[in-house]
């Protein structure tokens, strides 16, 4: 039976407060960067450590609470990565030390990094068909956390301090917990479900993963996982660069609010171009796109091409990242879960190298910059051509799903 609309609600919104306060923390850290440089006497090598650990617990906790999610189901999981979330978040808000600091950060971002894989699992596994592509570019209006971490990074900080801004962040996410949970309570029999057909939608990903063996699963998932793996790596590093070049240019409150509300038409754009075209081609549209931008921009003397393209770049992005949810979850039948947040979420580590790479290639002078986003595109119009050749290959999860 298919979900009535508020029961679709109730499973979006399930999914979507978790990946909300991911995105928050995320981007906090970058906006406070300096400031806890400062608060702890932090050399460059100490806070780019500090911003690893928060890219290298994403990683392990997409894999570690991925597996735990498709051998125990979604629903209990996410339960668990708010409270592991929230004991993170406390700690970071007490923090007496640079080692204690790092410690917590790690902790928190392992919740962080389970958020994006088993939410979109979750989502995927309610929702039928072509809505499947708009609720999961919906899900990704969780960006906007990041609009909140830009607002209390430039209003609230100066009053309250930055231990506030983490610990008062955990009164939500405890009010959101029970929200989440009475939601899980709930879910399945306003779906109409009997307790079998709640039971056994929470038992398939279980009967499946135990078919095969983990090692097996990689091998025969082992090139989708690369491509998916590429994919997120190149459009997070094209989305984490321009964070890092925007946050220079002159700021202003409306300048903030259009910097990540341009990434909301732009993800609603990218589920279209995919009922319309597929995958692979709203792939190479964004990537055609994405390199006129940066070429137009660059070879400009208009005085605001810099603004022009810190704000046009998000509403290219939000195509890949309003799709990837979905489309992941096409591509991965056996443990689901851990391999889609696992390379969305080691996507996000390879992307963190991205400003170092800038820095490699001599690209921080002048308009330099643009040219390495010029080249991420060019690799992601490889990648939408080669998913567009490759068909029903990346499919292996249609018959779970009931792709149409």
């Amino acid at each position: 039976m298919a979900p009535s609309s508020h029961s679709l609600a109730r499973v979006y919104w399930t999914a979507f407060v978790g990946l909300f306060f991911d995105y928050y923390d995320l981007y906090l850290f970058i906006y406070l960067e300096k400031t806890l440089a400062a608060q702890f006497a932090l050399g460059a090598a100490a806070s780019n450590w500090l911003q690893f650990a928060g890219l290298a617990g994403v990683g392990v906790g997409a894999l570690v609470f991925g597996y735990f999610a498709d051998r125990f189901g979604r629903g209990r999981l996410m339960l668990v990565v708010f409270a592991v979330y929230a004991a993170g978040i406390a700690g970071i808000s007490v923090a007496w030390s640079y080692e204690s600091l790092l410690a917590f950060r790690l902790l928190a971002s392992l919740a962080l990094g389970a958020e994006w894989g088993i939410s979109h699992t979750y989502l995927a596994e309610r929702v039928e068909g072509a809505r499947r592509y708009r609720l999961a570019a919906l899900l990704q209006f969780s960006l906007l956390g990041g609009l909140l971490a830009a607002m209390a990074a430039r209003f609230a900080l100066p009053v309250l301090g930055w231990r506030w801004l983490f610990a008062l962040s955990i009164v939500p996410v405890a009010a959101l917990s029970l929200v989440r949970w009475r939601a899980l309570m709930n879910a399945d029999v306003e779906e109409g479900m009997s307790a079998d057909e709640a039971r056994a939608l929470g038992q398939a990903s279980l009967r499946v993963s135990q078919a095969s063996s983990l090692l097996q699963v990689m091998r025969r998932s082992g090139w989708a996982f690369l491509l998916c793996f590429a994919l997120a790596s190149l459009t997070i590093a094209s989305g984490t660069m321009n964070v890092f070049y925007a946050k220079e240019l002159p700021q202003s409150p409306l300048y903030t609010v259009l910097f990540w509300g341009a990434v909301a038409p732009g993800m609603l754009g990218g589920a279209w171009l995919v009922r319309r075209f597929g995958v692979g081609r709203a792939l190479v549209v964004y990537g055609v796109a994405l390199t006129g931008l940066t070429l137009a921009c660059r070879s400009s003397a208009w005085s605001g091409r810099q603004l022009a393209f810190a704000l046009g770049l998000p509403l290219l992005n939000g195509i890949p990242f309003g799709l990837m949810g979905a489309f992941f979850n096409e591509v991965f039948a056996d443990y689901r879960t851990m391999l889609s947040g696992a390379a969305y979420n080691l996507g996000r580590i390879a992307a963190g190298a991205a400003p170092w790479a800038v820095g490699a290639l001599g690209l921080r002078v002048g308009d330099n910059y643009l040219l390495f986003t010029a080249i991420l595109a060019g690799f992601v119009v490889v990648l939408g051509v080669a998913i567009s050749r490759a068909k029903g290959r990346f499919s292996e999860g249609k018959h779970l799903l009931n792709v149409r």
